[in-house]
């Protein structure tokens, strides 16, 4: 995840992806982080805005969602439960797939199929 989310801050699906992880990880946070990345993730505004409402500087309010954002990145790199919860929904999606195209005559290989996605949700790992 390269650049800086201050500096992308146009990038929606970088926006997205910051949203999630927050989400996921903000607890691990420190306090001034997590607060500063609500500030801009939620409410999207701005250095200066921010550092008016914290009575800081813009760079202290920069310093911190930067600080943030590696840190949510780096949880990620070690955790991976965003990577899980991407595996698992593919995985569950190919399941629903298999079951819905099941009909009198491919049954069982549907339902094994199916069987197979689920159990490769369950254990975390590739098909």
């Amino acid at each position: 995840m390269g650049d800086s989310m201050v500096n992308s801050s146009s990038a929606p699906e970088r926006f997205h992806e910051l949203s999630v992880l927050r989400d996921l990880y903000e607890g691990l946070l420190p306090p001034r982080q997590r607060e500063v990345m609500g500030m801009k993730l939620d409410e999207d505004l701005s250095l200066s805005e921010m550092a008016e409402r914290l009575g800081v500087s813009r760079q202290a309010c920069e310093d911190a969602l930067k600080r943030g954002e590696k840190a949510l990145i780096n949880v990620e790199g070690k955790l991976g439960l965003r990577s899980r919860r991407l595996h698992e929904r593919k995985c569950l999606g190919e399941a629903v797939s298999a079951l819905s195209s099941m009909g009198d005559g491919n049954w069982r290989q549907a339902r094994d199929l199916a069987m197979k996605w689920l159990e490769t949700a369950w254990n975390g790992g590739g098909i």
